[in-house]
């Protein structure tokens, strides 16, 4: 399996394809298999890149982690990948729910690795209005009051009910399921302690996003509707005057409908 080192941890990547190389973010899941079918499709049109998040399914960590900084490092982690891949240096990027607050992070920290970001539905409530802001983050901690009370099942149950998944809510459930594998498991538990909280609440430079509108593509699901696990993407879009990009399918339609999911984004892609 080929692996990247990078400063504390070894990242496990798979490529697909050929072309100008354009590298896939995973949100909750952490692995880079989630995107697989995607990938595939798309590779008619690019060089895909699937990689493990830092300590998730095969990428493992190799020394001391600075957890406070966490999102930070997650971004640097996609930059050393694209340098590493990339002939020219740089990458177009697709990063969906928590994956997608770590491409948002990638283009403000790294912006000259970023030919193109896709953004599919950051539940980046730091975005918000402080109102809406709070409500979103007692929303987050309400779930992971549950994950410690009730489980981690008990606690997805709640969080995909609140993004309005709809009927990719058992498609949600199931791949994260802890029960699946001792990998799912691992990667299930390190997203309630450290991610679930942590990435939704941090704060977004909107200002920044806006100076790089160029760059930046919004993204939402057509069956996510205009409600909470959208409003993030829709407030970062509203604010660098960027229509939203509708993609089939909700918050996962890239694992429910991977080929029409695809070719919509490949479409939309050339719009902008």
């Amino acid at each position: 399996m080929p692996f990247v080192t990078v400063q504390g941890a070894n990242l496990h990547y798979e490529t697909f394809g050929t072309g100008p190389p354009l590298l896939f973010i995973t949100g909750a899941r952490g692995n880079g298999s989630a995107w697989h079918r995607a990938a595939q499709y798309l590779s008619v049109h690019y060089t895909t890149i699937c990689y493990d998040r830092r300590n998730h399914s095969a990428s493992t960590i190799t020394g001391p982690q600075d957890y406070d900084h966490r999102l930070d490092t997650d971004a640097e982690d996609a930059a050393h990948l694209i340098k590493h891949l990339s002939p020219s240096g740089t990458a177009s990027v697709v990063g969906n729910s928590s994956g997608a607050i770590v491409a948002l992070r990638l283009l403000l920290n790294h912006p000259d690795c970023v030919d193109m970001l896709v953004a599919h539905e950051p539940p980046a409530f730091g975005a918000l209005p402080a109102d809406f802001r709070a409500m979103g983050e007692a929303a987050v901690n309400h779930v992971y009051a549950q994950y410690r009370k009730s489980g981690p099942m008990a606690a997805m149950e709640e969080f995909t009910a609140s993004l309005g998944t709809g009927s990719e809510g058992a498609l949600m459930r199931k791949v994260m399921h802890p029960a699946t594998s001792l990998e799912m498991r691992a990667n299930c538990l390190f997203w309630f302690e450290f991610e679930l909280r942590q990435y939704p609440c941090s704060d977004v430079d909107v200002v920044g996003l806006v100076k790089l509108r160029g760059k930046f593509v919004p993204a939402a699901g057509t069956d996510s509707g205009d409600g909470v696990g959208v409003a993030p993407i829709s407030s970062i879009a509203a604010a660098a005057e960027r229509d939203v990009l509708r993609l089939p399918g909700g918050h996962v339609g890239f694992m429910a409908q991977p080929e029409a999911w695809v070719n919509a984004l490949v479409n939309g892609i050339k719009a902008y």
